[in-house]
């Protein structure tokens, strides 16, 4: 139910020390469909905080951001939504690694195959950082990904359920696991460009605080917590 109070423990006010900022752009037809990704991260925890601006086409400005946060410390997750004058939120408990595990071997063993994911042997520099380029075909889809993977940026935060956020969910994929995605173009069956995210700017000196004070928090189980 939908109430101030919680039994899933979590901080009131989290502090981060770096910010990655991405550009995503998705095309229908002539449209062109605008949003900036903030990933915060911290160097002294494993938490981390994300927050997505859509651009309105009609007014030419942006939405009122949503807002992730993975709280390492006390396992929980939450989506935090504001509107005229409310706050509300949803909030999660993250199970333990092992229950984790569990759940995405279960969800394998629903895949008949796994994604074909070919390293093309291109690279390029992206805001800063070498990147190197991977063809990622997923089962049952007709187009496939460009992506671009660095090792050289460092994130004490656990990458592997960032998936809820939005951002696409490669980073449970073998050989991604201590990358980080810097950049992405999704194409269809007759290789239009129909989404691309890139990141700009890679910041380890930027200050941001993300508060949770006075949202009123609906519990749900995180298997469905942000489920897309």
């Amino acid at each position: 139910l939908l109430g101030g109070k919680t039994d899933i423990p979590h901080k009131d006010v989290y502090d981060f020390t770096g910010r990655i900022h991405m550009v995503m752009e998705n095309y229908d037809k002539k449209d062109v469909i605008k949003s900036d990704y903030f990933t915060f991260f911290n160097a002294n925890t494993a938490n981390a905080g994300f927050e997505i601006r859509m651009q309105d086409p009609d007014k030419g400005q942006q939405t009122i951001p949503t807002v992730f946060i993975f709280d390492n410390e006390n396992r929980a997750f939450m989506i935090l939504m504001q509107g005229e004058g409310s706050k509300t939120g949803i909030i999660s408990a993250i199970p333990d690694e092992s229950e984790l595990e569990a759940q995405s071997t279960g969800q394998k063993e629903k895949q008949e195959k796994a994604p074909v994911i070919t390293k093309t042997g291109n690279s390029k520099m992206i805001a800063g950082y070498r990147c190197d380029e991977y063809k990622v075909v997923e089962e049952g889809d007709d187009g496939y990904s460009l992506v671009w993977m660095t090792n050289d940026v460092k994130i004490k935060a656990d990458k592997k359920n960032w998936g809820k956020t939005g951002m696409p969910n490669y980073y449970g994929y073998p050989g991604f696991e201590n990358s980080v995605m810097l950049a992405l173009e999704a194409y269809d069956k007759d290789k239009e460009l129909v989404m691309k995210m890139e990141t700009k700017e890679i910041s380890d000196n930027f200050k941001h605080s993300i508060s949770a004070e006075g949202y009123s928090f609906l519990k749900m189980n995180f298997g469905q917590a942000g489920k897309k």
